[in-house]
């Protein structure tokens, strides 16, 4: 959904007659949209970023699909390091969905050191099977 930007932002939400309050749950500073949520926001970018410097090379926000073309033509990375990008931004954005629900819904708020931990132990969790882990994540997270 987050490819497509079906996601239910608040942009979207309210184009389908739907009150909700149209500011960013993450930043509450600017309307939240599926664009801003995930690149512009500052709040998720910081995370993104800190999970993937790399990603600081952009004089512009990316998009999800230039960060995918970005690692997929990168000549950098060996084919499980392209995957290990992947899932790092599959997984960052989905901890922030979840972030800004639990804001949004439940007043419940974590730091961004925190959703980068969670972030980090769930990725772990996921390539605890993949061959040369260790390889990826000292890499990656210098672990």
């Amino acid at each position: 959904m987050a490819v497509i930007g079906k996601l239910k932002t608040a942009d979207n939400l309210i184009s389908r007659g739907i009150a909700v309050p149209p500011i960013c749950s993450l930043c509450l500073s600017f309307p939240e949209n599926h664009s801003h949520l995930f690149f512009d926001c500052e709040f998720s970018f910081t995370i993104l970023a800190r999970l993937l410097p790399e990603l600081n090379c952009f004089l512009l926000r990316p998009t999800l699909l230039q960060i995918f073309d970005f690692f997929e033509l990168s000549a950098t990375y060996h084919r499980q390091e392209k995957d290990f990008c992947c899932l790092i931004v599959s997984c960052t954005i989905y901890h922030l969905w979840r972030e800004r629900n639990s804001r949004r819904f439940s007043n419940e708020i974590m730091n961004s050191v925190k959703i980068i931990n969670n972030i980090s132990a769930a990725i772990r969790l996921k390539v605890s099977k993949w061959k040369n882990k260790e390889k990826l994540l000292g890499r990656f997270f210098g672990f």
